[in-house]
This record gives C-alpha cells, sequence and structure tokens, in this order.
C-alpha cells in the first residue's frame, strides 16, 4: 500500500499531509487526524513505520465514512481501529486477488 497525496471519501477529495509534526486534539498526541471542513488527512511524523503510516490512513480514511454516512459509533476510536488494523491485513495479503493489480 502507498501513502496517496489525496483520497475520496464520499465524493469529497481530501488531501493527505504526511510527516506532520505534533498533532494533537488537544488532550493528547495522535497517529493521525481528518479535518472534515478543510478535507484534509495529516499523518504525523509519530508512525514508526510504513505499516504503522498505512494503518493511520486507513484509520482516518475509515472516521471519514463515519462521517459522511451520518453513522454514531459507540466506542468509535476502538471500533475504527479494529477495521484499520483488520482491513490493512486483509488487502496486503490479497490486494492481487481484489484488484487489477500488475505483478
Amino acid at each position: 500500500m502507498k501513502i496517496p497525496d489525496s483520497v475520496r471519501i464520499g465524493g469529497v477529495e481530501y488531501k493527505v499531509f504526511d510527516n506532520q509534526p505534533s498533532l494533537n486534539d488537544g488532550e493528547s498526541l495522535l497517529y493521525g487526524q481528518i479535518d472534515y471542513r478543510e478535507s484534509t488527512i495529516r499523518l504525523s511524523d509519530l508512525c514508526e513505520g510504513h505499516q504503522m503510516k498505512c494503518i493511520t490512513l486507513l484509520h482516518e480514511i475509515l472516521h471519514g465514512i463515519r462521517n459522511h454516512a451520518g453513522l454514531e459509533i459507540e466506542n468509535e476510536e476502538d471500533v475504527v481501529d479494529m477495521f484499520a488494523r483488520g482491513l490493512y491485513q486483509v488487502l496486503q495479503d490479497n490486494g492481487r486477488r481484489l484488484f487489477d493489480l500488475k505483478e
């Protein structure tokens, strides 16, 4: 998986910014952050390694999907994190089966 310059979620183009310093939500440091008003996803320089960065991007994309669907999820962070990690594993192990990817 690669980190794209942008990703479309719910018909909205989100610019992806990589290696961003000091992301926080006012309470704690974050690995990633999605901003719905600015249509941006920021990935922190705290992400150690490519796999963690990919999982963080999927995590923020899932938040975006939830937001655009207008869905409320109890324990959202835990649920989104579980799906992001699971989706990353499935895509890594089966990408060529799911998409028309060249060897």
